[in-house]
C-alpha cells in the first residue's frame, strides 16, 4: 500500500487503473425510479427494502410517502424521520426513489479541517476530477457541526417536492461523529436524479441523521468508488401514467434543492 501526503490529508492507495479512473473491480450503481416523480408529487413506494439490499450495500433514498430520509450503511437501513427519531424499518417497507451502490472502496483518504460542504466539494473535485462518472462516498469521522433535515410524511400525492420540502425538520448537531454517505452524479442524470452532490448522515449512536445541508468536518477517513455500470429501475407503468416527462423541471429542482 502506498501512502501519499498532501496538505492536511493523507491518501492511502491500493488499487489498479481502469482507463483514466482508479478501479478495484467493476461497480454497479442502481437508480430506483425517476427524480421527476418526486418533483411532480408522486410518493408511493415502488420497491421493498429487501429488494434494495439485494442491489447493493450502500444507499440513500426517501421512504414511502417521503416519511424520513433513508441511508443504508454497510447493508443496514436507517430511517431518519422528521420527528427527530431514527428507526430500523422492516424489509417489507418501501421506497419511491433512491440510489444504491455495490460499494467497493478504490481509495481511502484521511481528511481533516474541512469547514464547509462547499470546501468538501472543492477537495473532492481535486481527488476525483472525472465529473462524468458517478461517484459514491463513505466518510467515517468527527464533525464540529452537522446540519441535516428530514421531510415530513406526505399522506397524499399531488404536492410537488419543492412544496413538500417546506414541511421539514432541521437538526443542527454539534460535536458529533458518524457516517456520511452519498453520491456525486453527472449532469446527464438530470430528470432521472439530481446532478451533483447528495449526502446523508447517521451519527455513531444511530440516534440522529438525515439529508445533509451543511457540515464542518474535523477529521476522519473517506472511502470512495466510481461506477462503471449505472442501471435504472423504472417505476410501474401505472405510476408513470400522466407524468409530463417532457416538462422543464429545472425551476422545481432548484426550489427542491434550494438548501441542498
Amino acid at each position: 500500500m502506498d501512502v501519499a501526503f498532501r496538505g492536511d490529508s493523507c491518501v492511502m492507495i491500493k488499487m489498479q487503473t481502469y482507463g483514466d479512473i482508479i478501479m478495484t473491480e467493476r461497480t454497479k450503481f442502481t437508480q430506483i425510479s425517476l427524480f421527476i416523480m418526486l418533483l411532480s408529487g408522486r410518493y408511493g413506494g415502488v420497491i421493498t427494502l429487501a429488494e434494495v439490499k439485494k442491489l447493493g450495500n450502500m444507499s440513500i433514498a426517501t421512504m414511502d410517502r417521503l416519511d424520513g430520509e433513508m441511508q443504508m450503511i454497510d447493508g443496514i437501513v436507517y430511517q431518519a424521520c422528521a420527528d427527530g427519531h431514527v428507526y430500523l424499518p422492516d424489509d417489507n417497507a418501501t421506497i419511491p426513489f433512491g440510489t444504491i451502490a455495490e460499494f467497493h472502496a478504490e481509495r481511502q483518504l484521511c481528511l481533516a479541517n474541512i469547514n464547509s460542504y462547499e470546501l468538501f466539494e472543492e477537495r473532492m473535485a481535486e481527488y476525483c476530477p472525472e465529473v462524468n462518472i458517478p461517484l459514491a462516498i463513505h466518510f467515517t469521522g468527527t464533525f464540529s457541526r452537522m446540519k441535516v433535515r428530514a421531510v415530513g410524511r406526505q399522506e397524499h400525492d399531488g404536492v410537488g417536492l419543492a412544496e413538500a420540502a417546506k414541511n421539514e425538520a432541521v437538526f443542527d448537531l454539534r460535536d458529533t461523529s458518524g457516517d456520511l454517505v452519498g453520491f456525486r452524479l453527472p449532469a446527464y442524470v438530470k430528470g432521472v436524479n439530481a446532478p451533483g452532490w447528495h449526502l446523508h448522515f447517521m451519527d455513531t449512536e444511530r440516534q440522529h441523521g438525515g439529508h445533509v445541508v451543511n457540515f464542518s468536518l474535523l477529521e476522519g477517513e473517506l472511502r470512495f468508488c466510481h461506477a462503471d455500470d449505472l442501471q435504472i429501475h423504472l417505476p410501474p407503468a401505472t405510476a408513470l401514467a400522466g407524468l409530463d416527462a417532457a416538462k422543464d423541471w429545472s425551476n422545481d429542482l432548484k426550489r427542491a434543492e434550494a438548501e441542498r
